[in-house]
């Protein structure tokens, strides 16, 4: 007779994304696999059958537990469930796969996992190790900060250990937007930090009554206290402070005509460049910029952020070989100050019809230079 194959539900790391643990289900037969792609038309299908729950001593069934988010992915003989967020060490989890929802009766159908991660051991404390904008002179109707640290976070402490240092050497009261969610990204390494947008936007309540966030010519500095915790619970090394002067408020358009581009030699690998007049938004710049070859398909390669957000550079896996390789913009691109390419952050309302009709990629063309070594 041919073996049965045992379902087994374990907790695995991702080998994208170094140190995160998800929860799978391997070893899955074939008709089992099928009844999943089956019912995986919707996020919401998958989530009764794979579900995280956090451990609760006080609650007696397990349904009541509340649930951990996070989605579902199919595998090819199972599927595994990722955290929205890093599970946290030294917290009880309880994974169940549950097949009953889709029709399949019987305790066979089953798994239950309980489970928690260790506390790192011999891990140096956490730090800040970035903050952007990078420049210490910012514009006036700055919108936000990103704060990025040398490993997971763990949330809940931005409200009470990030401020904005005063020139008078307090911190700013109602400066900064606090979120009811903070802002991390899924890694938990980088938080977003805003400026109260009500107070940056003219003409409208809190910008009437109390002014601008920052004072042109004045000096402040991002304060973050040292008893934000990473995802271990261990406070971080030390406080940070990043100080800056303020500049002159930006209000325009992010005008691509005004761009200046450095293309590389033919069928070399230098980078190309692109220098901007202004910061850009350095999370954006990431994966706002693409560069497209003959076949407008992107090319591989490394992008490197500079020069306080102000130099973009490209370095292609391969030489350079199109005829004519393009730039793709894409329409979220922002400045420092939340202008995009069509309007200004705070400037006059456009015409729905006219503004959407306008928020598409934009196309830079360049030409490669000659190699040095052609006649």
């Amino acid at each position: 007779m041919p073996m049965t194959l045992q379902p087994i539900l374990r907790v695995e790391h991702e080998t994208e994304r170094s140190g995160v643990a998800c929860v799978c289900v391997r070893n899955l037969d074939a008709d089992l696999a099928a009844l999943l792609v089956e019912h995986q038309g919707t996020a919401r299908s998958l989530q009764p059958v794979l579900r995280v729950n956090v451990i609760d001593a006080a609650m007696r069934d397990g349904d009541e537990l509340p649930d951990v988010a996070g989605c579902c992915q199919l595998l090819e003989a199972g599927v595994r469930f990722v955290p929205r967020f890093p599970f946290e060490p030294d917290v009880r989890y309880r994974a169940s796969f549950d097949l009953r929802p889709l029709g399949r009766i019987g305790h066979a159908d089953v798994l239950t996992l309980e489970f928690s991660l260790p506390n790192p051991i011999g891990v140096d404390p956490a730090s800040v190790s970035d903050v952007f904008p990078s420049a210490d002179v910012l514009p006036e109707n700055l919108l936000r900060f990103y704060v990025c640290f040398s490993s997971p976070m763990r949330r809940g402490g931005a409200e009470t250990q990030i401020s904005l240092i005063g020139p008078n050497g307090r911190p700013a009261h109602d400066v900064l937007y606090r979120p009811a969610l903070e802002l991390w990204d899924r890694n938990m390494r980088c938080l977003t930090v805003l400026l109260d947008p009500g107070r940056l936007k003219r003409w409208v309540g809190p910008n009437r009554e109390l002014g601008p966030p920052l004072r042109l010519g004045q000096r402040y500095a991002l304060a973050i206290g040292s008893a934000m915790v990473d995802s271990s619970g261990r406070p971080l090394r030390q406080n940070f402070y990043k100080p800056f002067v303020v500049a002159q408020a930006v209000r325009e358009p992010v005008a691509l005509a005004h761009w200046t581009v450095l293309p590389p030699a033919a069928l070399s690998c230098q980078p190309l460049e692109i220098v901007f007049p202004r910061p850009l938004d350095w999370a954006l710049l990431r994966h706002a910029i693409v560069v497209v070859g003959d076949d407008e398909r992107p090319v591989t390669g490394r992008v490197a952020i500079e020069k306080g957000e102000r130099r973009w550079t490209f370095t292609p896996d391969l030489p350079w070989t199109a005829m004519r390789p393009a730039i793709r913009v894409a329409p979220d691109l922002e400045d420092v100050c939340g202008n995009t390419l069509f309007e200004a952050f705070d400037g006059p309302l456009r015409v729905h019809r006219e503004s959407s009709a306008q928020r598409t990629n934009r196309t830079i063309r360049f030409e490669l230079k000659r190699p040095a070594n052609s006649a």
